[in-house]
């Protein structure tokens, strides 16, 4: 008979979240990561450079860098004076 590894070693899912770079779709995602990690999920949240610094800024206190819920940025292709409010 062969090994197999018990259901406790196998990583938790992870999915990645990535929301549309607009009004209106961080908050409800992010909410959705929320829930994903309450269920055992592990999730990486990728925005833009710009909307990633406006999330932090909104966060209390100190943000880890690892765990179920991972914050990432990505850059969105635009200056940096470009007007990043303008969709």
């Amino acid at each position: 008979m062969g090994w197999s590894p018990s259901p406790t070693a196998r990583p938790p899912p992870h999915g990645a979240v990535i929301p549309y770079p607009a009004e209106g779709h961080v908050i409800p995602l992010m909410d959705l990561s929320h829930r994903l990690v309450d269920r055992s999920f592990s999730v990486t949240f990728v925005n833009t450079h710009f909307d990633h610094a406006r999330l932090l800024a909104s966060l209390p206190g100190p943000r880890a860098e690892t765990g179920p819920l991972r914050l990432v940025s990505i850059p969105n292709g635009l200056e940096p004076c470009a007007d990043h409010n303008d969709i």
